[in-house]
């Protein structure tokens, strides 16, 4: 079927040849020094400083000023980086997401990068950074459409500087940004599969795969096996789907000798009608991205293995489809979690935080953690509270609230912190259980979820959990696009801490 967009593939330029396109990135303002430009001109017959003497480069990052000439490059696109006084790594990734689609919308199969305005630019690894970018730009879910005629399914970019050994150095940067961009790419990809390709079977049998070509240990616990280990919030989510439910685990450990373990935690709800507290119609579509903080774990195992990183690392999914059947729970049902406490059932829809409680009780038993991330898309609350701009961060421990904070900062996948204070206890204390899954109330509607999450989570356990239902999607026209948010976030975490 059809190709999920367009792959970019990164080269040392050579003398000669490299498409007759030249991308040439820039700062707007201040304009860029002369000597800069003089460099980029002898190959395109002054293009570039025309381009800019005219302002066809605008202040935003990713406008593109466009021009044609003889020679070598017959076109000539100038991207704007934005001013210098805000610059960032974000920006370089958006302008190069821009070329990206300026390329595909061309069909262009070879382009040559010069990077000598990245290089200037005072962004660490800026190349690196706009490659990524690129990759992350090409993509588009087009799993199930019919291959879009002369789409290009790779395009060759031949990176170019007028700088001796520039790009030798920067090589393996770019290499690693594109293994991190396409892990990013792996997550959108599985989030964006609809409910009956995706389910709890079939996510197991992609984890299977992914484990074989990464070389990570793969364990995936059944119905019955769930039943013996007693995780009835799982259980009773899933049990109204077929197939049912599965506890999913990822084991690499690439770092034998050091004591620190990470356990990932997310939450993979296949499809989620919101059981027999039913969802409204409207927008029921987008429900197969409840499946979201499942796919980021996939995501972040494939990097750490594509890049080898130097950590131990765990990842647990906890995946069922919350339907409606004779077998589905229902308010009102009390349940006894894996870790013993009990659980009254006030909302089918609050069924991610029955899942994950099992999930993070399993960790902790069975996982050896130093510490227990989990990343879920849990509650509609944190839209409300944080929009579209940051996930909602909760957590016990101030020193992993703080780490995962800058690090979120410094990938633009950011995080704010709300907390979790014993006053909120009240809205989640049981009347005929210990728990009950929802308060019924709109007060503090994220911060209930963590609550609950908390209730699973020993006092001395390093806990953090990422709420990212506003910002795991984002509006492309009319319709939904997976961002893969948490991918990029987790390894620079991980990397951080190595």
């Amino acid at each position: 079927m059809g190709q999920n967009g367009t792959q970019f593939d990164f080269t040392r330029a050579k003398k000669t040849g490299g498409g007759e396109v030249l991308l040439v990135p820039l700062v707007a303002r201040p304009q860029p020094p002369m000597q800069l430009m003089a460099r980029v001109d002898a190959v395109c017959n002054d293009a570039v400083s025309e381009l800019v003497a005219v302002g066809a480069v605008g202040d935003d990052p990713g406008q593109l000023g466009h021009t044609t000439r003889s020679g070598a490059f017959r076109r000539i696109i100038v991207i704007s980086l934005g001013t210098a006084d805000k610059l960032n790594a974000h920006r370089i990734r958006t302008a190069g997401a821009a070329a990206a689609r300026w390329l595909m919308a061309e069909r262009v199969k070879q382009a040559t990068l010069w990077v000598d305005g990245l290089a200037s630019c005072g962004v660490d690894q800026a190349t690196a950074e706009w490659a990524g970018g690129m990759v992350l730009g090409g993509f588009r879910f087009a799993e199930h459409k019919e291959p879009e005629e002369n789409a290009v399914a790779t395009a060759r970019i031949f990176v170019r500087s007028g700088q001796a050994g520039h790009v030798a150095r920067t090589l393996p940067q770019i290499r690693d940004s594109v293994t991190l961009a396409k892990a990013v790419n792996y997550t959108r990809r599985l989030a964006h599969e609809p409910g009956n390709i995706i389910n709890p079977a079939t996510l197991a049998s992609q984890a299977r795969s992914l484990a074989r070509a990464a070389k990570l240990k793969c364990t995936v616990l059944d119905v019955p096996q769930l039943k013996r280990l007693r995780m009835n919030g799982l259980l009773a989510v899933g049990m109204g789907a077929t197939p049912g439910p599965c506890l999913i685990r990822l084991d690499y450990r690439a770092a034998p000798q050091a004591r620190k373990n990470t356990v990932l935690v997310g939450k993979a709800v296949t499809f989620d009608t919101g059981g027999y507290s039913i969802k409204p119609a409207a927008g029921l579509e987008g429900l197969k991205y409840d499946k979201c903080g499942g796919m980021t774990v996939l995501g972040v195992l494939k990097a750490a293995a594509d890049l080898k990183l130097r950590c131990n690392l765990v990842g647990i999914i906890a995946a069922a489809e919350n339907a409606i059947s004779d077998r589905a729970y229902r308010p009102g049902d009390i349940l006894t979690m894996m870790s013993g406490k009990t659980v009254e059932v006030t909302n089918t829809d609050a069924e991610g935080r029955l899942v994950l409680a099992d999930a993070l009780w399993y960790a902790q038993k069975n996982c050896k953690p130093t510490e227990i991330i989990d990343i879920a898309t849990l509650t509609g609350g944190v839209n409300v509270a944080l929009g579209k701009v940051a996930a909602g961060l909760m957590s016990n421990d101030d020193t992993l609230s703080a780490d995962l904070g800058e690090c979120g900062r410094r990938t633009h996948e950011r995080l704010w912190r709300l907390p979790l204070w014993d006053d909120y206890r009240e809205l989640i204390r049981g009347t005929d259980s210990d728990l009950k899954n929802s308060s019924g109330k709109r007060d503090a509607h994220a911060i209930v979820g963590g609550m609950f999450l908390k209730e699973f989570v020993n006092d001395d356990m390093p806990w953090a959990h990422l709420d990212i239902a506003a910002v795991a999607t984002c509006e492309n026209g009319n319709a939904k696009s997976a961002t893969g948010f948490g991918v990029r976030l987790l390894v620079e975490y991980l990397r951080s801490r190595g």
